[in-house]
């Protein structure tokens, strides 16, 4: 990889300071898949067309990007949530009556979900079917740099979906796809000739986004509720994996429940900001650290689904 020229390190604004486990959970805890951390802990991404590199600072974070490309801070701003739009979002969960909620924002405070371009959360997220985070990333990264677009620096950007739709079968499984191959080619083929396909599914509510996307081949309810949240900023979305079934499962007193009720669980209990709350038990769950209730959890209206089956 040829090495690419980086801009000094600079502060890069946020409206809370990112703690160094938060910081590094963020960028690596399964929802993009394109950070590398570095020997000198610092992490590079590539997300959209932007090439950049970030590292915890005393002072909050820091960034840096590449000599001569135009600038990535605005493009890290939005990614991050500098504003801190998410921040209300959070203070209207119900950690104050939830135990196993509060224990899970203790543990990574200030966990934000990033804004993610739609191409990419959709291809990623295709990808994880039975799969880890390491297994994600490395298809990823096999098929940007197989058939992606240079940036300069040896960093490239994720293929079009033309570019996917005609790649052949040996290509593809060099990528390790495996079976997802014929999920990655099926998308392609139906995105490839709607240049504008993520504003039509931006402009959608969420209910019919989601029977949208799942109308591609390989989205089912999981994957649809990731590009939701992910890719779409929808962040009531909660997606249920089986990290999502256990935490919620050992937790909330709801072993047995099919996703599709935990869905549902997950959406009355959290409200509009399901998403983030999502993410903070995944993450707890992830690290081994998910705090268990006493017993189920309430909704706070009505009373909950009874499972079926």
């Amino acid at each position: 990889m040829e090495s690419p020229g980086w801009t000094p390190w600079r502060p890069l604004r946020l409206a809370a300071n990112l703690p160094a486990g938060t910081f590094a959970e963020q960028l690596d805890g399964g929802q993009s898949f394109r950070w590398h951390k570095q020997a000198d802990e610092s992490w590079t991404g590539v997300f959209g067309r932007t090439v950049a590199a970030l590292r915890p600072a005393t002072s909050g974070v820091e960034w840096r990007g590449m000599v001569g490309a135009v600038s990535a801070e605005p493009a890290l701003l939005a990614y991050l949530d500098a504003a801190g739009a998410q921040a209300h979002l959070v203070e209207h969960l119900p950690w104050r009556s939830d135990p196993v909620l509060r224990a899970a924002i203790e543990i990574y405070p200030g966990l934000r979900i990033l804004r993610q371009d739609p191409q990419e959360a959709l291809l990623g997220f295709l990808c994880s079917s039975n799969k880890r985070i390491l297994q994600i990333r490395a298809m990823v990264a096999a098929m940007a740099d197989k058939l992606g677009e240079s940036l300069g620096g040896g960093f490239r950007a994720l293929p079009n979906w033309r570019t996917l739709a005609s790649a052949d079968d040996s290509l593809l499984r060099a990528c390790a796809l495996g079976y997802r191959a014929a999920y990655v080619r099926g998308t392609a083929k139906r995105l490839q000739d709607r240049p504008h396909w993520a504003e039509e599914f931006q402009a959608l509510p969420t209910s019919a986004l989601m029977a949208e996307l799942q109308l591609l081949p390989g989205v089912g309810p999981k994957v649809a509720a990731c590009v939701a949240l992910f890719g779409f900023g929808r962040l009531e979305s909660f997606p249920v994996d089986t990290w999502v079934v256990q935490a919620l499962g050992s937790a909330y007193g709801l072993k047995g429940w099919k996703p599709a009720q935990l869905e549902q669980f997950g959406c009355a209990h959290f409200g509009e900001g399901a998403g983030l709350a999502q993410q903070y038990l995944f993450s707890a769950a992830r690290a081994g650290l998910l705090r268990q209730a006493s017993g189920p959890t309430e909704l706070p209206q009505g009373p909950r689904p009874k499972p079926r089956g």
